[in-house]
């Protein structure tokens, strides 16, 4: 009965969305992680049984956020967003772990986690408040450029350690600034210094991977072995292997030794030779009504602050989740962005569940 009075009045099709993608997720992570679980000597269900851990911490997130008050997250959000800045510049410090060539993760020996999954949330609660609270003078410079600078706050620093988590930030933060009402000429001077900064990064020679990695996509290269372009081939092969319907559970060859990252970046593909084109077009599937609810939950809003608050996380997750997919179909260059509630990490899932929280929470009673 407590279970039934909480979900009342929340966006079912979104909590039923949020549902078979996490079903999903541990079983593609249970599947994909297997090679790697045998090659270190782990346990078959090992990366099983620490993504549910994770996922009951996200559950019970989720609920506590139902359930709390509206002032806590809107007062909180204060030093939240600070304290997410300072996490990301500890990844300069000792703390930071040069795990798989880039330091993404920090290591406080208790525990590992990656600080830009917090980041995504502060910053678009932090933008959101702002606008919200400024919304009848943003066409004011001084309004304006204090909006940008929370988003150069938010995506600056961690776009020189990871600029596809970076990208995605800044995507959000700038669906927040359009539903916001700005100008075109806010809105030129937005992309021209979006374009300037990715220009600028790109450019810097400890980032010559990733313009390696554009290039290989662009070019016509025939060279199966190139490191730009290997990863991008092998996930064609584990679509073209799954076909219609695909190969199995369990059955896919891919993961083995030819597809890196199976259980985390590339682990689309794994469910793309496994389930074929079936099994994509459901997740796609979920991940469009995901998204639809979610805008539709902002559009229903009844204040700035939780529409603005509400196109953000939606707009978060969407992107990431079409960067992932991109990636494995190839339509993208490799960013090693990781495909929400699905893949293997516990920051990002718990991250996700949270933000799925506001969106509910936005629904339920139409304030956050």
């Amino acid at each position: 009965m407590k279970l039934k009075k909480e979900i009342k009045d929340i966006d079912l099709m979104l909590l039923l969305a949020t549902i078979f993608l996490i079903i999903i997720g541990l079983v593609a992570v249970t599947s994909a992680s297997f090679p790697t679980a045998k090659k270190y000597n782990l346990n078959s269900f090992h990366y099983l049984a620490r993504q549910s851990g994770f996922l009951v911490i996200g559950i019970i997130a989720l609920f506590m956020i139902i359930k709390m008050p509206r002032a806590v997250i809107y007062k909180n959000i204060e030093w939240i967003f600070p304290m997410s800045i300072i996490l990301i510049l500890l990844l300069w410090s000792p703390l930071g772990d040069k795990s798989k060539g880039q330091v993404r993760w920090l290591d406080l020996k208790i525990i590992r986690f990656q600080p830009s999954d917090i980041l995504k949330l502060s910053s678009i609660i932090y933008l959101a408040k702002y606008l919200a609270k400024n919304i009848y003078s943003l066409r004011d410079r001084k309004t304006f450029l204090m909006a940008v600078g929370i988003m150069g706050i938010s995506v600056g620093p961690i776009m020189i350690k990871d600029f596809s988590t970076a990208v995605v930030i800044g995507v959000a933060l700038f669906a927040i600034l359009l539903a916001s009402g700005i100008t075109k000429k806010q809105f030129m001077f937005l992309v021209v210094l979006g374009i300037g900064l990715i220009f600028v990064i790109l450019k810097d020679p400890e980032n010559k991977f990733r313009m390696m990695r554009i290039l290989g996509f662009v070019s016509d290269s025939t060279d199966y072995q190139s490191a730009a372009l290997y990863q991008s081939r092998q996930s064609l092969y584990a679509f073209a292997l799954g076909g219609y319907s695909g190969v199995g559970l369990f059955r896919s060859r891919q993961k083995y030794t030819n597809l890196p990252e199976a259980y985390t970046d590339f682990i689309f593909s794994v469910i793309a030779e496994e389930f074929g084109f079936i099994g994509t077009f459901i997740v796609i599937l979920l991940f469009i009504i995901y998204i639809y609810r979610g805008y539709m939950i902002a559009f229903k809003a009844t204040n700035y602050f939780d529409k603005f608050t509400a196109i953000g996380m939606t707009t978060y997750i969407g992107i990431q989740a079409f960067f992932n997919m991109g990636v494995c179909a190839k339509i993208l260059p490799v960013t090693g962005i990781t495909l929400p509630f699905i893949s293997y990490g516990g920051t990002a899932l718990v991250m996700a569940l949270v933000s799925t929280a506001i969106l509910l929470k936005i629904s339920k009673e139409g304030t956050l």
